[in-house]
């Protein structure tokens, strides 16, 4: 009985985290010089967020009470963080896959049924974890099923380095999947796909129609990321990456608190927040990613500069501890959250292990 208590309690903190901090991010991609540059805003009340560095090679399983998915990692990954380790807000892998969430109230995920299942920001964690591209991500898209209990309403922009893109969403109850052909336009806001391409094509990239001046903030940052992506030019002598922050730019809210580019083929990440307005970059191929070592992340507030790969410490269980103690303590409605939730959900990382000591 205790046990359900918590967790039930804690599905509803991070539910309410999960609705407020994802209600207005956009993100897009374009290609330049033959590769994906990937672009995010984050907005939020709380700029107070972690770079995580995740090991291969880790046997895993959902943050849910019964019939957990369970999984070992295959490709280690670089991860934005803020609630804790093991619930990405987004991030890149070793195979150069890019995953990222936005918020949608439309989204209804699968009824319950007998597929393990997980929580909704370990999603992004799985695919990061187990896919090498978009088409395995597709492939295993009914694999496991997201927890009704752990239903935050999210869709995802996914793209990997062979210039493959893809929007999922699961809208009445069934996975909705964008790629190819039907996906014209590689920018995601805070409405379906479907609505927010429709707008597009009604008005072009114009915004002078009666329509653009009449439709919702997500729908404007659609347009206007849309347009954006559209009007790259190699030629133009601004570097992609560069060009990539201005449209992050053009579609920034009062709580945009960070911005992320990420270069797939060069296995490069860019960000620079709020507080420190100047890109920072970090390279993957310079992490071990093996099981056995240390966890590293940045504290994104670090003052530094430039390349921040060598700025990486090791991240401790009491630094998830804090990381969450923190982040809940300034959100509003999550800072009276009793001690024992926030020490299951800081504790969660702990219990697991590498596959081979698991017997995987």
């Amino acid at each position: 009985m205790q046990r359900t208590r918590w967790f039930v309690m804690l599905v509803l903190i991070l539910a309410a985290c999960s609705s407020h901090f994802l209600e207005s991010c956009t993100s897009f991609c374009f290609r330049a010089d033959g590769h994906w540059v990937f672009g995010r805003n984050y907005d939020w009340d709380v700029a107070h967020a972690v770079v995580m560095v995740n090991h291969r090679g880790v046997a895993k399983r959902g943050f849910v009470t019964e019939n957990a998915a369970r999984w070992v990692s295959r490709y280690g990954s670089v991860t934005f963080n803020q609630y804790g380790r093991e619930f990405p807000l987004g991030g890149m892998n070793e195979a150069s896959l890019v995953v990222e969430c936005m918020w949608l109230n439309a989204t209804e995920y699968p009824h319950f049924d007998d597929r393990p299942q997980l929580h909704t920001l370990q999603w992004i964690q799985f695919q990061l974890d187990t896919a090498d591209s978009v088409a395995a991500v597709v492939a295993g898209i009914d694999r496991f099923r997201i927890s009704q209990y752990f239903a935050q309403p999210l869709h995802f922009l996914v793209a990997d380095a062979s210039g493959n893109a893809a929007v999922v969403e699961f809208l009445e109850g069934e996975a909705r999947v964008y790629t190819g052909a039907e996906l014209p336009v590689t920018v995601l806001a805070n409405s379906t796909y479907r609505h927010s391409l429709a707008l597009l094509n009604m008005l072009g990239s114009g915004e002078e129609a009666s329509a653009f001046s009449h439709a919702d903030l997500s729908l404007k940052r659609f347009v206007r990321a849309a347009r954006g992506v559209s009007e790259w030019s190699e030629g133009e002598g601004l570097g992609a990456v560069a060009y990539a922050f201005g449209v992050l730019d053009e579609v920034a809210m009062k709580r945009t608190v960070f911005r992320v580019v990420y270069e797939p083929g060069g296995k490069r990440i860019h960000f620079l927040t709020r507080a420190h307005p100047s890109p920072r970059v970090v390279r993957m191929d310079a992490f071990e990613y093996e099981c056995a070592g240390e966890v590293y992340f940045l504290d994104m507030a670090t003052p530094t500069q430039g390349d921040v790969t060598s700025s990486f410490k090791t991240f401790s269980s009491a630094d998830n501890q804090a990381l969450i103690e923190k982040a809940f303590k300034e959100t509003s409605f999550l800072k009276d959250t009793p001690r024992e939730m926030l020490d299951k959900l800081a504790g969660f990382p702990d219990t697991l292990c590498c596959a081979e000591d698991a017997g995987d």
